[in-house]
C-alpha cells in the first residue's frame, strides 16, 4: 500500500462525535468502518488491484486504487466493504454484540444505497458498464433526496442534525465525483 493521508476533517467530525457520544457508540461504528474497509483491501487484493493511497476525509475513507480488470471484479470490490460488515453483524450478534451488531447492519445498510460515492452506487455503475446514467442519476437523486428527507425529520424531531449533515456531504461528494475508474471511495 502506498500513502494513508488523514485529512483535518476527520479529526474535527472525530472530535465533534466524541463531544457528543453519550452512548459510546463512536467505537461500535469506528469498528464496524474498520472491517468495512479491510472488506475492500482484501477484495481489491484477491482481485488483483493494487491500494495506491488511504484518506480518511469527514466523509469517510477514500481509496485510490489501480482496479482490477473487469466490471464485475470492480463491483465485488465495491460490494465487498458491506458484505464485510454484514458478516461482522452475524458474528457480533452470535457473540451477544448487538450494539456492534446494529451498528455495523446500519453501516453495511447506508453503504448500499445506490447514490455515489457509496457502495451501491459504484457497484451500480461498474455493473451497468457506465450504462444507463439516466436511470442511474435517477436513483441517485431519490436516495440522496431521501437521505436528506430523512435527516430533516430527524432534526424536526428531536433526533439531532447527523442524519441531515452525513445527506448533505455524501450529496454534495456525489457531485464533485470523478470519474468511478479514478477514484473510488469504499
Amino acid at each position: 500500500m502506498g500513502r494513508v493521508n488523514v485529512r483535518d476533517g476527520f479529526w474535527v467530525l472525530l472530535a465533534a462525535l466524541w463531544c457528543v457520544d453519550e452512548d459510546n457508540l463512536l467505537p461500535l461504528f469506528l469498528t464496524a468502518a474498520l472491517v468495512h474497509e479491510a472488506g475492500h483491501a482484501a477484495a481489491l487484493y484477491l482481485a488483483g488491484g493494487r491500494l495506491r493511497q488511504l484518506t480518511l476525509t469527514a466523509c469517510g475513507a477514500v481509496m485510490q486504487a489501480a482496479l482490477p480488470c473487469g466490471r464485475f471484479a470492480c463491483a465485488a470490490v465495491s460490494l465487498a466493504g458491506p458484505a464485510a460488515g454484514f458478516a461482522l453483524t452475524i458474528a457480533a450478534r452470535a457473540c451477544g454484540g448487538w450494539r456492534l451488531a446494529g451498528a455495523s447492519a446500519l453501516l453495511s445498510l447506508f453503504n448500499l444505497l445506490p447514490l455515489p460515492p457509496l457502495d451501491g452506487g459504484m457497484a451500480l455503475a461498474y455493473l451497468s458498464d457506465g450504462g444507463f446514467p439516466r436511470v442511474r442519476g435517477v436513483l441517485a437523486a431519490l436516495s440522496g433526496a431521501t437521505l436528506l428527507l430523512c435527516g430533516l425529520l430527524c432534526l424536526r424531531n428531536d433526533g439531532g442534525c447527523w442524519v441531515l449533515l452525513t445527506g448533505t456531504a455524501i450529496c454534495i461528494s456525489a457531485l464533485r465525483m470523478k470519474k468511478c475508474s479514478e477514484i473510488c471511495v469504499f
